[in-house]
């Protein structure tokens, strides 16, 4: 009997305690609120990463662009002390096209060359990164010493100009014919379609920088020709 009477106590003594105190014995959480709690934290995920890479996305346009108008201000410092542009480009720096790489050297238009956010990312065949492509009226430098190319320089329509792009959020080259822009020819088989944020950010098309007399030859932009000097000229 005095052992019950002292558990009663004790029983009696802790229940006075928790009251005076006002703690009370924890217990975790059920299986229906977390999931509730899981749910929710997935529906905030769900809101939020679609911004998160629109966000993303509209930075590396506006970086592309900068990196475009950097690009272009180096190639009207060219056009001044050689009297033309550096001729085609291609993003990997092929054997014939790398145009751009004349901005490096032998003279320093630009310390280092960008290269595409949207496609510098992959890994090339070769190594190197991926940079901007162009298409130009200019001639290399071999070709402009060369007996062999003087005759289809002589005879190419006297414009200077350039195309230079990005390849856009989807990545893919939406400029047909670049090797040989202005001069479509009357058929106007050059083509190139630009990119706009308002069909959506990953839309398709390029992001483009013409320079010099850009409206020449025939060509279309966006569905629409393009012609001026040069208008028949039909490039070998």
């Amino acid at each position: 009997m005095n052992k019950d009477f002292c558990r009663a106590e004790r029983k009696s003594n802790r229940a006075l305690f928790f009251e005076r105190t006002g703690t009370q014995t924890k217990r975790g959480f059920t299986l229906i609120e977390l999931l509730i709690v899981i749910a929710i934290i997935l529906i905030l995920i769900a809101i939020a990463l679609p911004n998160f890479l629109e966000a993303q996305i509209r930075a590396k346009v506006a970086r592309v662009q900068a990196d475009l108008r950097t690009i272009g201000t180096a190639l009207e410092s060219y056009l001044i002390d050689w009297r033309i542009y550096p001729n085609d480009s291609e993003d990997e720096f092929d054997e014939n096209n790398h145009g751009l790489r004349q901005l490096t050297t032998p003279l320093q238009y630009l310390p280092e060359l960008p290269f595409d956010v949207f496609v510098g990312g992959r890994a090339p065949q070769d190594g190197t990164p991926v940079y901007f492509e162009m298409g130009s009226t200019g001639f290399a430098p071999d070709a402009l010493l060369s007996p062999v190319f003087q005759f289809e320089i002589a005879r190419q329509p006297k414009v200077n100009a350039y195309a230079l792009y990005s390849h856009g959020p989807n990545v893919i080259d939406d400029f047909d014919g670049e090797q040989d822009w202005p001069f479509g020819g009357p058929s106007a088989a050059v083509t190139t379609w630009s990119y706009s944020a308002t069909n959506g950010t990953r839309s398709r098309g390029n992001i483009h920088r013409f320079g010099g007399e850009w409206r020449s030859g025939h060509w279309r932009l966006d569905g629409v020709p393009i012609a001026g000097v040069g208008f028949n000229y039909n490039p070998p």
